[in-house]
């Protein structure tokens, strides 16, 4: 907490800050993601409400995440070819429409089924290409020197917003109903688009690779130049990891709210909620970690241990028990989000950052099959035992990661900077 307090007063994290269009970029990321959370606790609950099938509820997440496989594998190309502000800017009036059209449905009462999962794919498939984006625009906003710096004030939003969102999502379900929470959705997501739209149009240095090149030889670039990179490698397996094993937990807390902890929308906003706020906590723990460890060894510890707290809560049948394991588990999350992105674009040339987070979006992709997964293994052994089965994976499969890269163990080892085009 103390050396937090002496870099907000050396103004370290501040910094970016000073850059108007990072401060217009990190408001639409609060924003963004508010929506993102609320949307998740919302979406969620109304499919328990309308199927009763933990089966339903994992299947409209993969519907959600697939396009992360299908779209992110392009989602490079797509960013080199019609730039960073242009994506996320189309990517949030997406956002909105839905939003609006999904509201408008729910007052008229014409909503069904497949309308909230055709609605799901299409804002998974904009947001496969709108978060690379986001992430890839900072360093040119900021600068590479103050991009950590940029990451940790990115973050301290995200995990903002990952406590007001799900909680906001819950209590408005209580006090309005689905109808009432979509229409604060979509004025929500309606401001984030006045956000990024109000990006100044200045023109950004090219550091991509020419776009006269084939989309799929820019694809195979990216990830051979990842392959060859340690560092990119360990990030882009253990997200794979964390997208399989850890992160679906939140598709399945309406389940274990209502049927294991009984509880009802405002409960399942608070054990949404919990992650949040560990994870605001731990931006305090991270200042100082940095002092000390590696940013690989962050990442990849705090993947492990949020893993670890994930099987504590899947045992647990007392709530008090379970938001307190979730908080805890909140500091792992944190170490993932800030080192992820933080280790990608420190690791990768100006030219291939683009292409290195396309390339990372495609291993995100590995989440629609833990939806699967876990949607499965809930209708055999219940949601809370399928949870527990797959963190304990999820934590052998970091250890395996570890051991075969130790590139990543070590950073700055053999770990290229650059490919060249060829």
């Amino acid at each position: 907490m103390h050396n937090f307090a002496s870099a907000l007063a050396r103004r370290d994290v501040l910094t970016p800050l000073a850059v108007r269009d990072f401060r217009f970029l990190i408001t639409s990321n609060f924003l963004w993601w508010q929506a993102r959370w609320m949307e998740s606790i919302l979406v969620g609950w109304l499919v328990l409400e309308l199927t009763n099938s933990a089966w339903q509820v994992a299947l409209m997440a993969f519907y959600r995440s697939i396009p992360f496989l299908l779209v992110g594998f392009f989602s490079g190309p797509i960013i080199d070819r019609f730039g960073r502000r242009a994506c996320i800017q189309f990517a949030q009036a997406a956002n909105f429409l839905i939003s609006a059209l999904i509201a408008l449905l729910l007052w008229l009462g014409q909503l069904e089924l497949w309308h909230l999962a055709v609605a799901a794919f299409v804002m998974g498939s904009v947001w496969s290409v709108d978060w690379p984006a986001r992430r890839s625009l900072i360093p040119d906003l900021v600068g590479k020197a103050q991009t950590v710096n940029a990451m940790m004030m990115e973050n301290f939003v995200q995990n903002l917003s990952a406590i007001f969102g799900p909680f906001l999502g819950g209590a408005l379900i209580a006090a309005l109903g689905a109808a009432g929470c979509y229409t604060m959705l979509a004025v929500t997501a309606g401001l984030a688009l006045i956000m990024v739209l109000g990006l100044s149009r200045q023109p950004i240095p090219r550091t991509t690779m020419p776009s006269g090149e084939s989309p799929f030889r820019r694809i195979g670039d990216g990830l051979q130049y990842a392959w060859r990179n340690h560092a990119l490698l360990g990030v882009m397996f253990i997200t794979m990891v964390m997208n399989l094993c850890a992160f679906p937990y939140m598709d399945m807390l309406p389940v274990i709210a209502r049927d294991v902890l009984h509880q009802g929308p405002i409960g399942l906003g608070m054990l949404g909620a919990a992650t949040g706020v560990g994870s605001f906590m731990g931006l305090f723990v991270i200042t100082k970690l940095r002092q000390r460890v590696s940013n690989n060894w962050i990442f990849a510890g705090g993947s492990a241990f949020m893993c670890l707290m994930l099987i504590g809560f899947a045992l647990s049948t007392n709530f008090g028990l379970s938001l307190l394991l979730l908080v805890i588990g909140g500091l792992g999350r944190v170490c993932f989000g800030v080192m992820q992105s933080s280790i990608m674009l420190l690791s990768a040339s100006d030219e291939m950052r683009s292409r290195a987070m396309g390339s990372l979006t495609l291993f995100i992709g590995a989440g629609p099959f833990g939806r699967l997964q876990i949607g499965a293994l809930s209708m055999a052994l219940g949601a809370a035992s399928a949870l527990a089965l797959q963190a304990g994976l999820g934590i052998v499969a970091i250890g395996v990661v570890l051991m075969l890269l130790p590139g990543f163990r070590q950073p700055g080892v053999s770990q290229p900077r650059s490919l060249q085009a060829s």
